[in-house]
């Protein structure tokens, strides 16, 4: 199977995101916030059809917090984190594909990494047209980079520099 696809957005994205945001705020305690980021949290973006979920706790907070997402099934990646981010990942059943991937960034309000997350999904949501162009993008990384993962981000950072820049510049 390959991990690099391109999928057209569903409508289902938003209540899967608050499915699984009720189902850790019952058990996981200490949250701050939990936000849908990724491509499944801008409506009519395609990608990977992936759940990406920011969780922000304190600092002082992480272990602890990754240690309850671990009982609730996420795996944790430790190649994948940082010392300020930690990534995890679950897969849960599904209404229209049977099984799909959960991603989880835990991290704290202050990491430019959160800030990050929730600025360039607000800037999207707010600029279709730049949306869909991140879309093509997507799309054409997908065939591109060949299911190599270092190539697939690569060719969509050019996207993520410029929404930087004009964000900057509009502040």
């Amino acid at each position: 199977m390959k991990k690099y696809v391109f999928k057209p957005y569903s409508k289902i994205f938003p209540e899967l995101f608050l499915r699984e945001k009720e189902r850790i705020s019952s058990r996981v305690k200490l949250l701050l916030a939990i936000e849908h980021i990724g491509s499944t949290s801008v409506p009519n973006l395609g990608g990977k059809g992936i759940i990406d979920i920011a969780i922000a706790v304190h600092r002082k907070d992480m272990e602890s917090v990754s240690q309850q997402l671990q009982s609730l099934g996420y795996e944790f990646r430790p190649n994948w984190s940082t010392a300020e981010r930690f990534y995890f990942i679950t897969d849960l059943p599904d209404p229209e594909e049977g099984v799909r991937r959960y991603h989880v960034h835990l991290t704290f309000p202050e990491n430019n990494e959160w800030k990050e997350f929730i600025e360039f999904r607000d800037y999207l949501r707010t600029h279709p047209e730049e949306a869909q162009e991140y879309a093509e993008i997507k799309r054409r990384a997908v065939i591109e980079a060949n299911d190599e993962g270092e190539r697939y981000r690569k060719l969509k950072e050019p996207v993520f520099e410029k929404i930087r820049h004009k964000r900057k510049n509009r502040s």
